[in-house]
């Protein structure tokens, strides 16, 4: 079902006839963004004081589609500006010709049994099947999951199992010989303006704050972003006494990861901050390493927004 929200009611809303006086308060109080009878006390998931109806990545995993399907449908600053209307854009996704797809399931699992009789239906239905299942291998869980999962021989259960250095081996490798930021093929659709590099998810860490610093001027924001970078390498420095060894840091900034694992850039402002990280790079005998994180999954844009 389309979400829309309104300043006054449809004509002829759906069901509206079987509604009781709370439900339509709360058709109300959403602004009638759906029929209301999708405000009936059995739809909602409510606490002693709250309700609310699902939201779209309940619905992603409720119909099959995986963690985060729709997440793409606007760009990262489109989101910060109108997050209820990334939200409603995501759930309109869901409800306009949308399927089912674990039906889909039954329907592979009918032809494939034929071939593969070992493969029960439990075992197809383990799969995640909106994430490229042809790249899986036949003997490779990875279920549906209220978070990214990438198998049970792949990275999530390795980090679990041997910590994150070897995580951070894995990203190493895929360090690109150019420069030395990490380009990785995940399998997702490419987006054809950042080939081909793709983003980590920051979920594979576990983050907390590590300093603060205001800006003492005014700049241009690729400026800024790798002013950011020549701050974290300073906290490394100092907290972690690091001398000659390999750093690594995220950014959701192209420009500043090209600059920085080129080691120069044609804009004098740029490279006024890039003279300063190589120097102190080059000071303490460091390598650093950066890769890609989306900005709607960056952990550090909230805090830097207050």
């Amino acid at each position: 079902m389309k979400a829309i929200p309104r300043q006054r009611p449809p004509p002829r809303p759906a069901g509206i006839g079987k509604c009781y006086w709370n439900t339509l308060e709360r058709w109300k109080e959403d602004s009638f963004r759906y029929p209301p009878y999708h405000y009936q006390e059995q739809f909602l998931m409510t606490t002693d004081n709250t309700w609310r109806l699902a939201n779209a990545t309940e619905k992603e995993l409720l119909l099959g589609y995986g963690f985060n399907h729709t997440a793409v449908a606007w760009s990262a600053s489109r989101q910060k500006r109108d997050p209820v209307g990334f939200s409603d854009v995501r759930n309109s996704y869901l409800g306009i010709r949308s399927a089912f797809i674990l039906s889909v399931f039954w329907l592979w699992h009918a032809v494939v049994s034929l071939f593969l009789p070992y493969l029960t239906s439990f075992w197809l239905c383990v799969w995640d099947f909106h994430r490229d299942f042809v790249h899986i291998n036949v003997v490779c869980m990875a279920p549906i999951t209220r978070g990214l999962h990438y198998g049970s021989n792949l990275i999530e259960d390795l980090v679990m199992d041997k910590g994150t250095e070897l995580l951070n081996r894995f990203l190493l490798r895929k360090t690109n010989h150019m420069g030395s930021d990490i380009r990785m093929i995940t399998g997702e659709v490419m987006n054809e303006k950042v080939y081909p590099r793709q983003s980590i998810c920051s979920d594979w860490w576990l983050w907390e704050d590590g300093f603060h610093q205001r800006w003492k001027h005014k700049s241009h924001i690729n400026v800024l972003e790798l002013e950011a970078i020549f701050w974290g390498i300073h906290f490394q420095l100092e907290k972690f006494k690091v001398r000659d060894a390999r750093i690594f840091q995220v950014s959701d900034s192209y420009v500043c990861i090209s600059v920085v694992s080129k080691g120069r850039s044609s804009s004098k402002q740029l490279q006024r901050v890039l003279n300063k990280i190589n120097t102190t790079l080059l000071a303490h005998g460091l390598f650093m390493i950066i890769v890609h994180v989306e900005s709607t999954d960056n952990p550090t844009d909230r805090n830097s927004r207050r």
